[in-house]
C-alpha cells in the first residue's frame, strides 16, 4: 500500500525524474558507476590484498580448495589466527577463475557489490516505511560518501559490502516473514544470517536489532512466546557458527576472551571519531590508529545532531532509537582489537553502520516537506555533487600502493607501521633515499617496529656496506629471534663474503 505522501509526490517533478519504476535502481547504478569509473583501473595496494591475493594465488584459485576456507582464517595461517572470513576467499576465488591476479576484475567486483548493496538499502527503506524519494535520498548518499570509498577501491574492503548484502537481504527476508507468514520467507532470512555470519563475525547483532525491530517500530504487537521462537532458530544457526570459528580460531572472538570489555572500553573513542567523519568527510585515512583520529568533528557533528532532533516536532524516537542501535551495535565489534598498540580503525569498518545514522538523520523535521519545498531537492542534489566531488578525490589515495601508504603515513603519523611500509613502496620503486628517510622516521616512533631494521640492511647492502648491513640485521634478530627474512639475508651475505 502506497503512502499518501507518495501518492502526492508522484504528481510533481521530482517522482517523474526520480522514482518511478525501475528509475531509483538506475539512478543508484548510474551515480556509483560515474563515482567508481577510475578505480576499476587501480592497482593492488599491498595492504592485506598482496597475502589474501598474490601470494596465495594457487590456493584460492583452485576451487578444490573451497572446503579449506571454511577450516581455516583468512590469510591462510597455519597456526590459526585472528580472522575468520571463508566466504571472502571464496569471492577471490571466483574473481581469481574469472581474471588471474588482474586488479581490473577484483575491482569490478567491488563495484558491483557495492551497486548491490545501494539498491537494497533502498529496499529496505523503502520496506521501513520511509517515503521513496527519501529512501533514494539516503542510498545516493551511501553510494557517493567518500568515508565509503575504502570499502569499494580498496580490495579487501568488500568484506563489509559483503556483510552489507547478506544482512540486507536476511533483514528483507524477515520483514516478508512478517507481512506474508511463510515460513520459506523464514528459512531463506536464517540461510542469510547465516552467509552474513561467514563473511563477518559483526553480523552475530543482526537477531539484536531484529528484536528492537519488533519492540519499537513493528506495527503489529509479537508475543513473548514468537521471540522466544526467533530466539531459538537463531541459535541454531549462530551456535554451529561459533563452535566452527572457535575451533579454526582457537577462541571465540580471536584474541583472549578477558580483553573483549577492556579492548572496547579503550578504543571507544573512535566511534566518536567514525561519526565525526560521517559529517566532515575531510582528512580521511586508510589506516589511522588511535592516537591521530581526530575527535572534534565527532563531538560537533553529534552537538548538532542532537539539537537539530530535540528541535524536530515531529521526530520518532523509537525510530532514532532504532537507528542509533544500529550504528553502535554493528561498529562496536570492530572495536575489539587484540592490542590497543597496533588497533586501528581503517574506514571500510563503518560501512554497514553507516546505514544507522541515516535512519537517525531522517526524523529531522527538515525531510517531512522534502518533496514540496523545491529548494530542499537542490540542496540535497548539492549535497550529493559535493560529496561525489570528495569521493573522487579520495579515491585517488587507493590508485596504487604509494599512493595508499603516502596517505597512510600522512595522516596518521604517529603509526610506524605506516611509516614502515610506506619506506617498502619507496624501496620497491628505487627511491632508496625515500625509503630510508621512512624507515629512520619508524624507528624514531617505535624503536622495536619489526622488518625496519631488515630493510635498513637492504638498504646498505645495495650500496655495498656489508658491515652495516649485518649490523641492521642482527638487530632484527634482537627484536625478532624467529625472523626468517632477516636470516635469510644473514645467510646471503654470509655468501657474498666468501
Amino acid at each position: 500500500m502506497k503512502h499518501k505522501d507518495d501518492e502526492k509526490n508522484e504528481q510533481n517533478w521530482l517522482s517523474r525524474l526520480f522514482l518511478r519504476s525501475w528509475r531509483p535502481y538506475a539512478w543508484i547504478i548510474a551515480v556509483g558507476f560515474f563515482i567508481y569509473l577510475p578505480a576499476l583501473f587501480f592497482d593492488f595496494n599491498y595492504l592485506d590484498d598482496n597475502v589474501l591475493i598474490i601470494d596465495h594465488y594457487d590456493h584460492i584459485s583452485n576451487p578444490d580448495n573451497l572446503p579449506k576456507f571454511f577450516q581455516e582464517d583468512v590469510f591462510h595461517t597455519p597456526l590459526r589466527g585472528s580472522y575468520y572470513r571463508p566466504l571472502l576467499t571464496t569471492s577471490f576465488m571466483i574473481d581469481a577463475l574469472l581474471g588471474g591476479t588482474v586488479p581490473f576484475v577484483y575491482h569490478l567486483d567491488n563495484l558491483i557489490l557495492h551497486l548491490l548493496a545501494g539498491v537494497l538499502l533502498f529496499l529496505f527503506l523503502a520496506r521501513l516505511g520511509y517515503r521513496r524519494n527519501l529512501a533514494l535520498l539516503c542510498s545516493l548518499v551511501f553510494i557517493a560518501h567518500p568515508l565509503l570509498a575504502q570499502a569499494v577501491a580498496w580490495v579487501p574492503g568488500r568484506n563489509d559490502s559483503l556483510l552489507t548484502i547478506f544482512v540486507l537481504l536476511s533483514f528483507l527476508a524477515f520483514l516478508r516473514y512478517l507481512t506474508y507468514r511463510k515460513w520459506l520467507f523464514l528459512l531463506a532470512h536464517l540461510l542469510l544470517l547465516a552467509l552474513a555470519l561467514f563473511t563477518k563475525e559483526n553480523a552475530i547483532v543482526t537477531p539484536l536489532l531484529i528484536l528492537l525491530y519488533l519492540q519499537f517500530i513493528y506495527r503489529k504487537s509479537t508475543s513473548l512466546m514468537a521471540k522466544i521462537y526467533f530466539v531459538i532458530l537463531w541459535g541454531a544457526v549462530i551456535l554451529p557458527w561459533l563452535f566452527i570459528r572457535a575451533a579454526v580460531l582457537g577462541a571465540l572472538v580471536g584474541t583472549a576472551d578477558f580483553q573483549i570489555f577492556r579492548s572496547l572500553w579503550q578504543n571507544c573513542p573512535a566511534l566518536l571519531s567514525y561519526f565525526g567523519k560521517i559529517f566532515i568527510p575531510f582528512r580521511l585515512s586508510v589506516l589511522p590508529v588511535m592516537r591521530d583520529l581526530p575527535l572534534w568533528p565527532g563531538l560537533l557533528s553529534l552537538s548538532l545532531l542532537v539539537i537539530a532532533l530535540s528541535w524536530s516536532k515531529h521526530r520518532r524516537n523509537k525510530y532514532i532509537l532504532f537507528g542509533a542501535a544500529w550504528f553502535l551495535f554493528y561498529l562496536s565489534p570492530s572495536l575489539i582489537q587484540s592490542s590497543s598498540q597496533t588497533a586501528n580503525f581503517s574506514e571500510h569498518r563503518i560501512y554497514l553502520a553507516f546505514i544507522g545514522i541515516l535512519m537517525v538523520c531522517l526524523e529531522l523535521d527538515w525531510f517531512r516537506d522534502f518533496a514540496v519545498v523545491k529548494w530542499k531537492p537542490i540542496c540535497a542534489g548539492l549535497t550529493l555533487v559535493l560529496l561525489a566531488g570528495l569521493n573522487i578525490q579520495h579515491n585517488r589515495v587507493f590508485q596504487d600502493k604509494t599512493a595508499f601508504w603516502r596517505n597512510a603515513a600522512q595522516t596518521s603519523p604517529s603509526s610506524a607501521f605506516n611509516l614502515n611500509n610506506l619506506g617498502a613502496m619507496y624501496y620497491l620503486a628505487g627511491n632508496l633515499a625515500g625509503a630510508e628517510a621512512a624507515w629512520r622516521q619508524a624507528l624514531a616512533l617505535n624503536h622495536q617496529e619489526k622488518l625496519v631494521h631488515n630493510n635498513l640492511g637492504l638498504i646498505y647492502l645495495r650500496q655495498g656496506n656489508l658491515v652495516q648491513a649485518e649490523k641492521e640485521f642482527q638487530n632484527e634478530l634482537a627484536l625478532d629471534p624467529y625472523s626468517e627474512v632477516a636470516i635469510a639475508n644473514l645467510r646471503l651475505l654470509a655468501n657474498l663474503k666468501k
